[in-house]
């Protein structure tokens, strides 16, 4: 665990508020047929917090449009955002004392799992290359977050679930609710 990043650990508490909010923006990607993708913010001073959520652009739907050989799963089974933007926020978020800590992004009509194209596109390694092809994780990610998976089956939030790199590889850590 980093002193300067303990989020990486897991046992994160986050907000009602910033919850509904992912919640909110689940719902509406799932009305769109597509995940819904963002990330969650919280105070310096306590690395356990999150308390805000800020929804990004999936941009999945426009890659596979514009390559569906090398983006073959369409933004209902997949999300891509502007990493520029995102990295942009993540440097601002640590130069403002509000540090981004959690990546989300909402699977729809299935489980809140870490996928293997999760695994693979975090950990920095090659995802498959056609469906049902292996991936090959990578040496971590690329930021020093935790990622919140947000399962909407039926367009009803059905469960969220926390995951942190251990090193080798993506595991399930537990997660709070504060009021």
């Amino acid at each position: 665990m980093s002193a300067a990043s303990p989020w990486i650990a897991g046992q994160l508490r986050i907000t009602r508020a910033a919850l509904d909010a992912i919640e909110r923006d689940a719902r509406r990607g799932y009305a769109a047929d597509e995940e819904a993708c963002g990330y969650l913010t919280g105070p310096v001073g306590d690395g356990l917090l999150v308390d805000e959520a800020v929804a990004m652009q999936n941009m999945a739907a426009k890659l596979h449009r514009l390559d569906p050989v090398t983006y073959f799963r369409p933004a209902r089974t997949f999300f891509a955002f502007n990493e520029k933007r995102f990295d942009d926020a993540v440097r601002a978020g640590g130069d403002r004392g509000r540090p981004v800590k959690v990546l989300y992004h909402s699977h729809l009509d299935a489980g809140a799992y870490f996928s293997a194209t999760d695994r693979a596109v975090m950990s920095m390694g090659e995802p498959p290359e056609y469906e049902g092809a292996a991936m090959r994780l990578g040496p971590g990610p690329a930021w020093p977050l935790a990622f919140l998976v947000t399962s909407v089956r039926a367009a009803r939030i059905d469960e969220h679930r926390l995951y942190v790199w251990d090193g080798s590889d993506f595991v399930e850590s537990p997660l709070s609710v504060d009021a």
